[in-house]
Order: structure tokens, then C-alpha cells, then sequence
């Protein structure tokens, strides 16, 4: 049975914003013909519009870029897809930073924050937590990643700069951990800033364990829907608050999510993220609703923070004609392994599985780059047959 949920304090239908959002959405060809007509009389109920696609909104976008009819100045960013074929989303330039930090202050002017997220791949974040920094009245150090080898020497930089708060992709943060497991602790962090558009795991445990003077504060969203939910110091593990700019219900398990803000174009309604969660209570205290984000929706999983389809994986691996049959397995170690079944007279050897891994990951714009130099994390295999339907299975390797 459907079951759906709009979450308290929302409204189901959106406010007196919904009429404008759609006819905004009337311009956009690609999506004339998905929304009905406003109604001459009666209230616009958000539950009866059909959801957005995540197709439906690259197609959207695409056709706002070469009108050049944009409600504001905006930045272009990846959701995945391929160069090809890309699934690209538009947001403004200020990345709604001002909204955020209304809901969401762990920094102060008396902050300096170090941002170690890359610009790689049409990602959001770097430029995300530099408009946050600034919004917030901090000073920020933009770094980017930590160099290879020269990772003591930089911390010891932020301490004598005088560095209280860090931003972190998950795998910088792991990387961080481990030098304080290992005797390097950061006394000087007292903020530490993690997701953003997407989806940071690293356990409370762990953080706690290894930043125990450290106040954690987390984001939760996609490079196609911006920032969508907070989540404090003191909220309960898992459990996000969204942003007064952005509506969230929740459909048969599944997000959706429509932004309020009329700055965003093409306007984005009811789209279908893919995150699966539920209705939650927070012992925080903040007024409003909250979601408990329970994972991704299949066929995608989580790659350090980013949510990566399956089965683009599998077609980009049967697209580079040296493989009739692919199928992704993920470990709990969150390392992923393609399989694949080589076509007749592909030579089964350390060379094709690293041509294999090297164009899958080289098409796919929803990759971290890193994922590139570390073979440990992705990895081909070739095998004589591939049982069962499913294209993502976890297990141990």
C-alpha cells in the first residue's frame, strides 16, 4: 500500500509558493506538459503533482542553460551521468548559504575555517563551505585536499594559523582519524563541518573516540537539490532537520523534495531523491519536523558520501565493448568491486581490468577523483558467469 507522510509543519501544499514554482515550470518545455494547469479557484495541493525525475530535471536543466533564461546568477554542477550524457543541475551563485546559516551556525566571526573539499568533478561543496565561511563572518582557509605526505606538516600550519573549525570530504575526515588514532590529535579543532550535498556516515563513535573536544555538526543534500537538512551537536544519530527553503515528504520510504526558494531554476518540485528515510523525533529541541536518512535507494550506494547508481556503473562498463555482462558488489569497508564477463576473445589479464576501471570511472561524473589512484577502492574482476538479477549486492572482499 502507498504510504506517504508530509512532514508537519511543511504543509502538503506548499505554501502560497507552489503557483509560482509552477508557472515558472510552465517556460521550461521539458516540463510544460508534467504539471497540470492552475486551477481558477481552490488551493495547488502538492500531493497531486506527479514526482520529478532525476532524468526529468537533467533534460529541464539542460534546456534552461540554452535558453540562458535563468531566475539568477547560478553555477552548474554534476549529479552523475556521464560527460556524454550528464545529469547537470543549476543553483545560485550564493548556494543558498545566507538561508542556511539562518537554521544551521556552528561558526562565528571569531571562526577560521580550513575547507579540505576538492573542486573536482563539478562538485558543490569547496564552493558551498567558502560562501557558508563567509555568510557566517569567518575567515576561511580554502584549501582543498591534503597533499600526500605532507599531511603533519599542514595541521601544524593550521595550528600556528590559528584554524578552530575543518570541512572534510569522508575520506580526508577517515584520513584524519587515523593520524589521531595514531597519536596526532587536533586540540585546536573545536568545529567540525561534515557533508553538505551529500551524505557523510562517519560514525558519532568514532568521531567522539578520536575528537573528543570537538563539536560535530552535520549536512545532509545532493548537488541536484543544494543543501536539504541540518543536524547539530545534539541531535540524535541519523536524524536531519530541513532547511525552511526546503519541503521534504516522504513517499513509500523514498524523499522528495521541493524547494521553496524562487531563485532556483528550473524549479525543482516534488523531485524524487535518492535517499530513503522516514519521519523521526529529535531531542535537540529545534522546532519543526525531522527525517532519519536510512540509506540509498537502490540500485544506488553510498561511495564515501556521494550516492552512485549501480547500474550507470554497469552500462558504462558494458558501453566500453570489452564486456557482455556487469555486475557492481560494495563491502561494508564501503570498496566497491566490478565484475565483469569479458566479450569472446578479450584477453583476461591485469591490463583489459585496468582499461575496463580506468573508462568507467573517467565517464562518470558523480565519481570522487581520488577513486582514480586508489585501486583499492574500485576494483575489476573478471568472472566466468554472473548469477542473479540484482546489480548491487554487499558482501566481504
Amino acid at each position: 500500500m502507498s504510504q506517504h507522510t508530509a512532514l508537519p509543519g511543511t504543509g502538503a501544499e506548499a505554501g502560497a509558493e507552489l503557483p509560482d514554482l509552477l508557472r515558472r515550470a510552465a517556460r521550461i518545455p521539458a516540463l510544460r506538459a508534467k504539471y497540470p494547469p492552475l486551477p481558477a479557484t481552490g488551493p495547488v495541493r502538492l500531493t497531486d503533482l506527479p514526482p520529478l525525475t532525476r532524468q526529468e530535471l537533467a533534460q529541464a536543466t539542460g534546456e534552461v542553460l540554452a535558453s540562458g533564461t535563468q531566475a539568477a546568477a547560478s553555477l552548474v554542477w554534476a549529479d552523475g551521468g556521464t560527460v556524454g550524457a550528464p545529469a547537470l543541475s543549476l543553483l545560485p551563485d550564493d548556494m543558498f548559504a545566507e538561508r542556511v546559516r539562518d537554521a544551521w551556525s556552528p561558526l562565528g566571526p571569531s571562526d577560521v575555517l580550513v575547507n579540505l573539499h576538492s573542486c573536482e568533478r563539478l562538485r558543490p561543496d569547496h564552493h558551498f563551505f567558502n560562501r557558508f565561511a563567509a555568510a557566517s563572518g569567518a575567515a576561511c582557509l580554502p584549501l582543498g585536499p591534503l597533499p600526500d605526505g605532507a599531511q603533519d606538516a599542514w595541521l601544524d600550519f593550521f595550528a600556528r594559523t590559528g584554524v578552530t573549525a575543518l570541512s572534510a570530504p569522508p575520506e580526508t575526515v577517515a584520513r584524519l582519524a587515523g593520524a589521531a588514532g595514531a597519536g596526532r590529535p587536533l586540540p585546536w579543532l573545536r568545529t567540525l563541518l561534515l557533508g553538505g550535498t551529500l551524505h557523510d556516515t562517519t560514525s558519532d563513535a568514532l568521531l567522539a573516540d578520536r575528537f573528543p573536544y570537538t563539536r560535530v555538526w552535520r549536512l545532509y543534500g545532493s548537488p541536484a537539490t543544494g543543501v536539504v537538512a541540518r543536524h547539530g551537536p545534539h541531535c540524535l544519530s541519523g536524524v536531519y532537520h530541513p532547511l525552511p527553503h526546503q519541503l521534504v515528504e516522504v513517499v513509500e520510504g523514498q524523499l522528495l523534495v521541493t524547494t521553496l526558494d524562487a531563485r532556483r531554476d528550473p524549479p525543482l518540485i516534488r523531485y524524487a531523491t535518492q535517499e530513503r528515510g522516514e519521519y523521526a523525533y529529535c531531542v535537540c529541541g529545534a522546532e519543526g519536523p525531522a527525517v532519519r536518512l536510512s540509506g540509498p535507494a537502490d540500485p544506488y550506494f553510498r561511495l564515501h558520501g556521494r550516492a552512485v547508481s549501480a547500474r550507470e556503473l554497469v552500462d558504462s562498463a558494458l558501453a566500453t565493448g570489452e564486456a557482455t555482462a556487469a555486475q557492481v558488489a560494495v563491502s561494508r569497508g564501503q570498496r566497491v568491486r566490478l565484475r565483469v564477463v569479458l566479450a569472446p576473445g578479450v584477453p583476461d589479464d591485469h591490463y583489459t581490468h585496468d582499461w575496463i576501471r580506468y573508462q568507467v570511472l573517467e565517464s562518470r561524473l558523480g565519481l570522487p577523483s581520488f577513486v582514480l589512484d586508489q585501486p583499492e577502492v574500485f576494483d575489476v574482476v573478471a568472472v566466468d558467469r554472473l548469477d542473479g538479477a540484482p546489480l548491487l549486492t554487499a558482501e566481504e572482499f
